[in-house]
């Protein structure tokens, strides 16, 4: 590491260092920074209201600002201001022999992929319309300035955001009046700006601004501010606005309200913080601003001298006395639209302040403490983490928890005495207990933590997903079991070499392998995020406990110890998910009645979009492409075929795949009534959700440590745990099984039993080896898009996989040929769909079952098989 990379590492060492760790950490840490370079060492005010810039290449760029060098303004002194620019660099300030086109305070900044862009402000004789770029050229050392198009208005006091490839201006002042304009620019075609629709409402400067997910689409948010009038008196905002990106209209989302009053926020610093939550630092209210207003507006029109000593002495005292600005960090949560006040710092927060992101903290530099007086404190601010201590009693649980489901493994290893046992269990597995392990098995952690964060961000839209698992029962117990049963096949995909040829079995086969290493990874991944938000276990440490632990009871304990320990972690999720919500109810001030009341006047409870558009998660989007997805996932998927494998019977193969059923309802009840119950509990008590909490899928997790009893969470988290383990466990088996059954004996059909139970034991160790290290890659890489476009390009022909299915089961004419070139069109087909459409991706399976359906008998009537 070179000299700037280790201060930098130093820095933000001694910014967690400021935070602490444990339940009494501080929610706030702060880090002081290097005061700005004095001017005027004689001068009481010194620092700058009003300045602009930000960070770019690691270095810190300020400029213009106002302050009142000679005196305080009361006194006499007269506002001056600034052109000079400031540059932090390796943890000194020093003043850049560049300055300004022009004395500059008050404008917008923003920073952007080719520097800090300056917007608009003031020289106190005139408002600007100009705008430009800094750009520190750290090889050259230099400062470099860039002319951008003029704004089409002259603004002051306005507010600038950057959300995508655009940078959007909201409101303002010009020389006379504050303004309802709406700018943006493309930072990719700098030609020209275009002018949106004006906000509704009163115009507004000195107002914040910024940008956060609702339940419906990315949101800018427009809160607080004044509206001047030259001469009048102004008019101070309480509440707040916000402009849907997607849709591109406004909305006046009410009065900003804190324990039921109005709150007036001026000049304040604004951050969005986590996946829901906006931060606003400090802030000027209306008391004494409107005290000194009406003062001002008085002494303007008062020709009485003695009157106007009075009004003048009146004014020098208030602003003697000022007691500052606002000491409160105020949150907002963009979901349950609850403001409240996160922490109250020691010291006033300035106002008109020079603030922006840095690092993993939020940069506040000088700015105004009280009317007139300036500060030079540079201060890094960093919200609290959300991971909580999650205590030796609960490390127990989760301990004891995981060592059970381990001697499962090792009870079950002197039974694997062939491969026979290894793959299906000897004939030995009831039927109850492989209903429980597919209900386990599709309960994977992420679902686990999805569902309820699905139901809280939004309704419960996506609940008729889950109960299409239910509706393709019959289609499964009466089509697919019947065929798997009467051929005494190992693997799904046995069945398309009898139908077909074994081209389609090695490739339905090796589908399925390569979809489950992408699977084992993510399954160990995003749990392991999901839990290190909140506990601060590590998460490369949460993928090495669930896959060594998968690896070796799966290793050594075959089907039977997946299957069992599936039976525990069902019952551990499923009673756990109960208590909890039995402890949202006992511990919410709402009665059951007002939880449904409050809950349906929000939509909470919208379980059907009826609109026939396929771009949305509307009802017919969630129906039709769940039941295509839940045949294919109970119909073709090996780890879900191998539980009906188990059975030694049709009967008992149905009675299997109707415990799946059963349970599936009222699970999924309970998990959607958990996302809503936190809702109404968050909602509430908005301050016991962490504003630092970056990942939805924690939000349940955060309720299980932060609000159950200890041991109780511990065990909670040990079947989030368990959950992701019993999906891997499942892919694990059905790996192994599908390698040796399809691959290897095909090329070795006279390897030994025992040899060939050895080999199972080789692909299990090697697939959960290459499991956790993908999951170890791609935590340490932060790749998270590539992985969703693998999962869409794999999602082409799992479809496809679907329709060879049905075509071998539901026609006689269906060839391989045909089948074959059916699969392909389909897959070119999804691929067109995904890429050049809007069409939404639940969709994806049932286009990919119908599409190969067809063209697959269409191709096969044209192109004749000789078999």
């Amino acid at each position: 590491m070179n000299r700037k990379e280790i201060k930098k590492a130093l820095s933000v060492f001694i910014l967690f260092v400021a935070i602490g760790f444990g339940q009494e950490k501080s929610k706030v840490g702060m880090l002081e920074l290097p005061e700005l370079i004095k001017q005027a060492e004689d001068s009481t005010a010194f620092g700058f209201a009003g300045m602009v810039g930000g960070e770019y290449n690691d270095v810190i760029i300020t400029a213009g600002g106002a302050n009142f060098p000679n005196g305080l303004p009361w006194k006499g002194g007269k506002k001056i201001y600034s052109e000079d620019i400031y540059v932090l660099q390796d943890g000194q300030w020093k003043l850049s022999d560049k300055v300004l086109p022009s004395p500059l305070a008050y404008g917008a900044s923003v920073t952007t992929p080719n520097g800090v862009l300056i917007i608009g402000g003031e020289n106190g004789d005139q408002t600007s319309d100009k705008v430009f770029l800094l750009n520190y050229n750290l090889s050259k050392d230099n400062l470099e300035i860039t002319d951008y198009p003029s704004l089409p208005e002259p603004l002051a006091y306005a507010a600038a955001v950057v959300e995508g490839d655009y940078v959007y201006v909201v409101g303002g002042k010009n020389s006379v009046k504050s303004v309802n304009s709406f700018y943006r620019m493309s930072l990719k075609n700098t030609k020209e700006w275009e002018r949106l629709l004006d906000f509704p409402g009163p115009a507004r400067a000195l107002h914040s601004i910024a940008v956060q997910e609702t339940k419906e689409s990315r949101k800018l948010f427009v809160i607080g501010g004044r509206n001047q009038i030259a001469g009048k008196k102004s008019e101070t905002l309480t509440n707040y606005l916000s402009y849907d990106l997607k849709e591109g209209h406004w909305k006046n989302e009410g009065e900003l309200l804190i324990n039921g009053n109005s709150r007036v926020i001026m000049g304040a610093s604004a951050e969005s913080m986590g996946s829901m939550h906006i931060m606003i630092y400090g802030g000027s209210d209306e008391l004494l601003f409107n005290q000194l207003e009406n003062i001002a507006l008085q002494l303007a029109e008062e020709k009485n001298d003695s009157i106007a000593l009075t009004l003048k002495e009146k004014r020098d005292k208030i602003l003697t006395v000022h007691p500052g600005f606002s000491k409160e960090i105020l949150g907002y949560n963009s979901i349950t639209k609850k403001w409240f006040v996160y922490d109250t710092l020691s010291f006033g927060i300035p106002v008109t302040a020079l603030s922006f992101k840095k690092d993993e903290g939020f940069v506040i530099i000088s700015g105004e403490v009280s009317p007139g007086i300036r500060t030079a404190a540079v201060r890094q601010f960093k919200i609290a983490e959300a991971a909580e201590p999650f205590g030796v009693i609960n490390y127990t649980v989760l301990v004891l928890y995981l060592l059970v489901s381990l001697m499962i493994g090792v009870y079950f290893a002197r039974k694997q005495k062939s491969t026979e046992d290894y793959f299906v269990g000897g004939g030995r597995i009831p039927w109850w207990a492989s209903g429980l392990s597919v209900f386990g098995t599709l309960l994977s952690a992420i679902t686990f933590m999805a569902i309820p964060a699905k139901a809280f961000i939004t309704d419960w839209s996506f609940f008729f997903l889950n109960i299409t698992a239910i509706l393709i029962t019959p289609v499964i117990a009466f089509i697919f079991i019947p065929f798997f049963n009467k051929l005494k096949i190992r693997t799904a995909y046995e069945y398309l070499e009898d139908r077909f040829n074994y081209t389609a079995r090695a490739f339905g086969s090796l589908s399925f392998i390569l979809f489950q290493l992408g699977r084992i990874g993510i399954v160990l991944l995003l749990p392991s995020l999901a839990i290190s938000i909140v506990t601060g276990i590590p998460v490369e440490t949460s993928i090495l406990i669930m896959g060594l632990l998968c690896v070796l009871y799966t290793t050594f304990g075959g089907i039977e110890a997946v299957i069992w320990t599936d039976v525990l972690q069902v019952i551990v999720l499923l009673g756990g998910s109960i208590l909890a919500v039995v402890w949202i109810l006992l511990h919410t001030e709402t009665s059951f009645v007002d939880m449904i009341s409050y809950a349906s006047e929000r939509d909470k409870f919208n379980i059907a979009n009826l609109d026939f558009d396929f771009t949305e998660s509307t009802f017919w989007v969630v129906f039709i492409g769940g039941l295509a997805s839940a045949m294919v996932t109970q119909g073709t998927d090996q780890t879900i075929v191998q539980r009906y494998l188990t059975s030694s019977s049709i009967k008992d193969s149905q009675k299997t795949l109707y415990t799946n059923a059963v349970l599936t309802l009222p699970a999924t009840i309970i998990f959607f009534g958990i996302g809503t119950l936190l809702f109404i509990f968050y909602s509430e008590m908005p301050n016991a959700l962490s504003p630092a909490m970056s990942n939805n899928d924690s939000i349940f997790p955060w309720y299980i440590v932060r609000e159950l009893p200890v041991g109780v969470s511990g065990l909670l988290v040990a079947g989030i745990f368990s959950a992701a383990m019993s999906s891997i466990s499942s892919s694990l088996n059905s790996v192994s099984t599908a390698y040796c059954n399809d691959f290897h004996q095909h090329f070795s059909p006279k390897t030994p039993d025992l040899k060939l139970l050895r080999i199972a034991r080789i692909v299990t160790i090697v697939t959960g080896v290459l499991g956790v290290l993908l999951a170890l890659w791609m935590a340490s890489s932060n790749i998270k898009s590539l992985w969703d476009q693998f999962y869409r390009f794999l999602g082409l022909f799992t479809g496809g996989l679907g329709g060879m299915f049905l075509l071998g089961m539901l026609t006689k004419k269906a060839n391989a040929t045909g089948t074959l070139m059916g699969l392909v069109i389909s897959a070119i087909l999804i691929w067109y769909i995904s890429v050049f459409t809007d069409i939404s991706f639940l969709m994806y399976a049932f286009f990919g079952v119908v599409s190969c359906f067809i063209f697959g008998y269409l191709s096969s009537s044209i192109f004749k098989d000789k078999k």
